[in-house]
């Protein structure tokens, strides 16, 4: 019985031994299987971190081509900004000017907070704000050579009445302007004979004034930035004979009769008509007036002289009033206008118009702030009386080259 006893005795403890193992063995296999999935899991993370990584880098490298491509673009900007200093518009005003290099800012020091006030015949037109451009770079070429900035900064304002023949309004916008005492005054006078009271209450309070575009008649003023208008109408004579054979009845329409422009347009153009072609006929001379439109005009003269055969038209409003008129027309009347405008760009291109005389509005702006500049009497360092800022004449053979492309405006 002890016997029996023992024998069940080491069954059970070898019963117990058996499960023992097959539960450390299931252990030791658990523990081999996890530890195999934990290494499985450890390189899919270092796989899933790899391509973040990889990812990452593409971004930064896309950014970067980004930003490269943004600051090329920038540079190259800059550079045509910079570049307009070598481009015809100015290297013409440089060479024609006078005898003052007036794209140079090296002489000049402007006291901090000079301001510099601008008026206009029509500070709306295409033309005008072409001319402002001009300025506006002049002044801030100065304030980044001086380095002023803030309250410091060279300060231009920029005014005109909204009708290029409101005499009346352009003449309380000087004594406004006059009243707040500026640096200088840069005046384009609509009447060339409307302005004396104003260049003396100048005078009296030093403020010096250059004229830019059209003159007045006064010695009162430091210096005339202009085209050379008087040529320029000569030239138009000489386009637009070409263009009818030298022979026939021609018209002009012109802008308002006292402004200094209009009247050596048609000097220059009569006088050159008069001494090398005569058998080309002026029939017709109207001006700018309250009592009629330009087209209206232009319409009465096609009537009255059906066998015309050209226009010349003295500045933009005038030449885009006549190809309103003739473009309806069929008589094929050929047009050489003044300015460029866009529907004037358009007319030639499309051979309404034979051509244009452009004049040079940004060069001009620039060299009238230079002028204004040097006409400070604190510092004065002389002008020229007449800084000549040049004009080209364009038609469909050069209105789409680079090289005259600043010379054109809308």
């Amino acid at each position: 019985m002890r016997k029996l006893l023992i024998g069940l005795l080491c069954l059970m403890v070898a019963a117990g031994s058996l499960s023992a193992c097959g539960s450390e063995k299931q252990g030791t296999d658990s523990q081999e299987k996890g530890g195999a999935s934990e290494t499985g899991g450890e390189e899919e993370v270092k796989e899933e971190t790899k391509e973040e990584t990889t990812d990452a880098e593409s971004t930064d490298a896309e950014d970067q081509a980004e930003s490269q491509e943004t600051q090329e673009e920038e540079t190259e900007e800059v550079q045509e900004e910079s570049d307009l200093s070598e481009d015809l518009t100015m290297t013409a005003l440089k060479d024609q000017a006078g005898t003052i290099d007036y794209t140079s800012l090296e002489e000049l020091n402007p006291e901090p907070g000079s301001r510099i006030a601008v008026v206009v015949k029509n500070k709306k037109s295409a033309y005008w704000s072409a001319v402002k451009e001009g300025m506006d770079a002049a002044v801030e070429d100065l304030n980044e050579k001086m380095g002023y900035k803030g309250d410091d900064r060279i300060q231009l304002s920029f005014d005109g009445p909204t009708d290029e023949s409101d005499v009346e309004s352009q003449i309380n916008i000087i004594d406004a302007v006059l009243a707040e005492n500026p640096s200088v005054l840069c005046l384009s006078a609509i009447d060339m004979e409307s302005c004396t009271a104003q260049l003396e209450t100048a005078a009296e309070n030093s403020i010096p004034v250059v004229i830019l575009d059209s003159g007045v008649e006064s010695d009162l003023v430091d210096a005339v930035c202009a085209t050379d208008n008087y040529a320029a109408g000569a030239e138009a004579a000489r386009k637009l004979a070409e263009a009818i054979e030298g022979k026939g009845q021609i018209a002009v329409m012109s802008h308002v009769e006292s402004s200094e422009t209009s009247q050596k347009r048609i000097s220059g153009f009569t006088e050159e008509l008069e001494k090398n072609y005569t058998e080309i006929e002026i029939v017709n001379i109207s001006y700018e007036n309250e009592d009629s439109s330009l087209a209206e005009m232009a319409e009465a003269v096609l009537k009255l002289y059906p066998d015309l055969k050209g226009y010349f038209c003295t500045n933009e409003e005038a030449a885009n009033a006549v190809l309103s008129v003739t473009s309806e027309s069929e008589k094929g009347i050929a047009v050489v206008g003044f300015d460029a405008g866009r529907q004037q760009q358009t007319a030639v291109k499309e051979g309404k118009e034979v051509g244009m005389i452009v004049q040079n509005p940004y060069g001009m702006g620039y060299a009238t702030v230079v002028a204004g500049v040097r006409s400070d009497p604190d510092q004065y360092l002389g002008n020229d009386k007449f800084i000549n800022t040049g004009y080209q004449w364009i038609d469909s053979t050069n209105i789409d080259s680079e090289e005259y492309a600043n010379y054109l405006y809308e």
